[in-house]
């Protein structure tokens, strides 16, 4: 993995879990129905008690067994905003951009007042065009024109997640 490639990962680790502990319970959004009158409580303790677990699994770096268990939060609790943007943290530090963009799409379906969703939406988005110039930067040969604008685009994204510049680039 390039060195750049590598500080722009952990820059993005930075900022998710900035995001995620600013987060709070998302509010329901307007004209969203409220919960049902007669949901049991203990249906509700067991949903704390699973993602209390699926985000101790997160928060100790065990995130391959985190995202198992944030995505069947998902299946049994398809509505709820928050475990679908945990969810989407969790599978961004796994850098699988594309699920990640799923859940946090969800979450902001589900949830459109809070602003977590949307901006770690774009910082993958972000993550996925570096990716796509990666691949281009492979395909064209170094004196191509269309290698020059693809290394221009990457150091334009790496500005915006505030990643390092090549090492020509600085004086």
């Amino acid at each position: 993995m390039k060195l750049a490639a590598l500080v722009t990962q952990i820059a993005l680790a930075a900022v998710l879990s900035l995001a995620a502990c600013t987060l709070a319970a998302p509010a329901r959004a307007a004209g969203a129905p409220a919960p049902a009158a007669n949901a049991r409580p203990a249906q509700s303790a067991q949903r704390n008690r699973q993602f209390q677990k699926a985000e101790a699994l997160y928060l100790s770096g065990r995130l391959q067994q985190a995202a198992t268990a944030f995505a069947e939060l998902t299946r049994s609790y398809p509505d709820d905003a928050r475990i679908w943007f945990k969810y989407g943290n969790t599978l961004t530090k796994l850098t699988n951009y594309d699920e990640a963009a799923t859940a946090y799409e969800k979450a902001v379906t589900l949830d459109p007042s809070q602003g977590n969703a949307p901006l770690n939406l774009a910082l993958v988005r972000l993550f996925q065009a570096q990716q796509a110039l990666d691949a281009a930067q492979a395909r064209f040969a170094p004196e191509a024109p269309e290698h020059a604008q693809a290394q221009t685009l990457q150091r334009q994204i790496q500005t915006l997640l505030g990643g390092p510049q090549p090492a020509a680039a600085a004086h």
